[in-house]
């Protein structure tokens, strides 16, 4: 495995892996319930948006793929720049933002999937974010802190 996340419901957890596979699982049987193939490389980062509809994974192929999980589908993939290199995702607790860490940290704005924000402050590759109170702030780590 290269990453696992909960999600929201503590009843599934979504778990990537070097060969490009997701998987969701029910935890109480250990069952596989639902497989997304779709990214080229390995996968990075995993998150689900709060209220448990949603699913932004992450790749080595340099794209952020959304997953509704209700209909088990892709319904869009951000392309980021050829070498972008992303190793955390997170949403909002409204649903409302998508944080995208790596090689900068950037955020968009859901269902439009506009890209609002970039930032460039570190000056190494950011290694994870998060929002804060009603997404009026973002905090960041990075291997330059």
């Amino acid at each position: 495995l290269t990453c696992a996340q909960f999600h929201p419901d503590g009843l599934l957890v979504g778990t990537g892996t070097a060969d490009a596979n997701i998987k969701l699982w029910y935890i109480k049987e250990g069952t596989n319930v639902a497989n997304f193939p779709g990214h080229t490389g390995q996968i990075s980062a995993l998150a689900f948006s709060e209220n448990g509809y949603y699913l932004a994974s992450a790749a080595d192929d340099s794209c952020v793929k959304l997953w509704d999980l209700r209909k088990l589908k892709n319904f869009k993939t951000l392309q980021l720049e050829e070498g972008y290199e992303v190793k955390d995702l997170s949403f909002d607790s409204s649903g409302s933002y998508l944080a995208v860490a790596g090689t900068d940290v950037r955020v968009f704005l859901c269902k439009q999937w506009n890209e609002l924000l970039v930032m460039r402050d570190h000056t190494a590759t950011a290694t994870g974010v998060r929002f804060g109170d009603n997404a009026r702030y973002i905090a960041s780590t990075s291997m330059d802190r």
